[in-house]
C-alpha cells in the first residue's frame, strides 16, 4: 500500500513545526535573558563619573539610538535576505525573528546567534535554510568591510604608525598568505569548472551582485558603523572628555578597528574582552585612562540596553502592522 500525506496533514505537520521553533525561540530568549543579567551584573561601573541626571539621560538616550540603529538593521536583513532569495519575509517576522535572535549572540558560543535566524525560513513558505545562512554571511561580509573602511578611513595614519612601531607582521602575514595558498589553491584548480559554473548561475540568479542593490547593502554598513563608533565618541564626551574634531574621527576608526577584532574572534560572545583590550592598545595615549576605562564598561551596558530596547521595538513595530492587516 502507498501511502499519500494529505493537503490537511501537511499543513498539521507545518503548524507543529512552527510551533516548536516558536517555543525553542522563547527558550532560547530566555536564556540569552539569563546571560544578559549575569553579564551586567559583572560589570563593575565607576557611578562617580555619573555625575548628574543630564549625564545619565544622556547615556539612555545613546542606547536609545543604538537601538534604533538596529531595529533598522532588521529591515536592512530583511532586504538583504529578499535580494538573495526573491522571496519578501512578512515584516513582522522578518523584524522580531532578527532582533530576537540578535539577543542570542550573548549565549556563548556565537551558534545560537546565526541558528535562530532560520525561524524566517520556518515561518516562510518558500524560504530555504540555504539562503538565511548565506544572507547572513553575506551580512557579516559587508558589515566587516564596512567597518574596516570607516575605520582606515578615519584612522589610518594613527593605525598604521602604531603597527608600525610596535609589531614586526611582515613575518605574520607572509606565513598566513603561505597557509591560505596551500588550503586554497589545489581545490580551486582541481574543481575550477564546477566552480566557475556554479559562480556563473550564482551570479545570474541572485540580485545582491547587482552593483546597485549591493551599494545599497553597503551604504548602509557604513552608515551603521559610523554611528556605532559615533555612540562610543558620545559615551566619552558625557564622562568628561574633551574632544576636538580630529580626535572625534580618529577615535571612531580604532574603536571600529576594535570591534571588528571582537566581530573576527569566534567564540567570544558578542566580541567580549577583546574589543576592550584592543581599543586598550589603541586609545590609552589618546583618551583620559579612567574616563577611557568607565568609558569602556558603559559603553558595553549601553550595548546590551540597545540590543534589549530594539527588542522592544521590534515587539510594538509588529503589534502595529498586526492591528493594521
Amino acid at each position: 500500500m502507498i501511502f499519500q500525506h494529505s493537503p490537511k496533514g501537511q499543513k498539521g505537520c507545518c503548524m507543529n513545526a512552527k510551533k516548536i521553533v516558536s517555543w525553542v525561540g522563547t527558550f532560547l530568549m530566555l536564556v540569552s535573558l539569563g546571560f544578559i543579567a549575569r553579564r551586567l551584573a559583572t560589570y563593575g561601573i565607576d557611578f562617580s563619573l555619573l555625575t548628574s541626571p543630564a549625564v545619565v539621560a544622556g547615556l539612555l538616550a545613546v542606547a536609545f539610538a543604538e537601538g534604533v540603529v538596529i531595529f533598522g538593521a532588521s529591515f536592512n536583513f530583511r532586504a538583504l535576505l529578499k535580494n538573495v532569495s526573491g522571496i519578501s519575509v512578512a515584516k513582522p517576522v522578518a523584524v522580531v525573528v532578527y532582533l530576537m535572535s540578535n539577543l542570542y549572540k550573548y549565549i556563548p558560543g556565537g551558534i545560537m546567534y546565526v541558528a535562530g535566524r532560520h525561524r524566517m525560513a520556518v515561518e516562510t513558505e518558500g524560504l530555504r535554510h540555504s539562503k538565511v545562512a548565506f544572507s547572513t554571511v553575506a551580512e557579516g561580509v559587508i558589515t566587516a568591510l564596512g567597518a574596516l573602511v570607516v575605520a582606515l578611513t578615519l584612522a589610518f595614519e594613527h593605525s598604521r604608525s602604531y603597527v608600525l612601531q610596535e609589531f614586526d607582521f611582515l613575518p605574520f602575514v607572509l606565513l598566513i598568505a603561505g597557509i591560505a595558498l596551500i588550503v586554497i589553491v589545489p581545490p580551486i584548480y582541481f574543481f575550477r569548472e564546477k566552480i566557475t559554473k556554479g559562480f556563473k548561475k550564482f551570479w545570474e540568479t541572485v540580485e545582491i551582485f547587482k552593483p546597485a542593490v549591493l551599494a545599497k547593502r553597503f551604504a548602509w554598513a557604513l552608515a551603521m558603523m559610523f554611528l556605532w563608533g559615533a555612540t562610543f565618541v558620545i559615551t566619552l564626551v558625557l564622562l568628561g572628555q574633551p574632544m576636538t574634531d580630529g580626535l572625534v574621527t580618529t577615535i571612531i576608526g580604532l574603536y571600529l578597528l576594535a570591534w571588528l577584532a571582537g566581530f573576527l574572534t569566534p567564540g567570544a560572545p558578542s566580541g567580549l574582552g577583546i574589543r576592550e583590550a584592543v581599543m586598550m592598545m589603541f586609545l590609552s595615549g589618546l583618551v583620559y585612562e579612567n574616563i577611557l576605562l568607565a568609558a569602556m564598561v558603559i559603553h558595553r551596558v549601553i550595548t546590551v540596553v540597545g540590543d534589549l530596547a530594539a527588542y522592544g521595538l521590534g515587539l510594538a513595530y509588529a503589534q502595529i502592522i498586526k492591528e493594521e492587516l
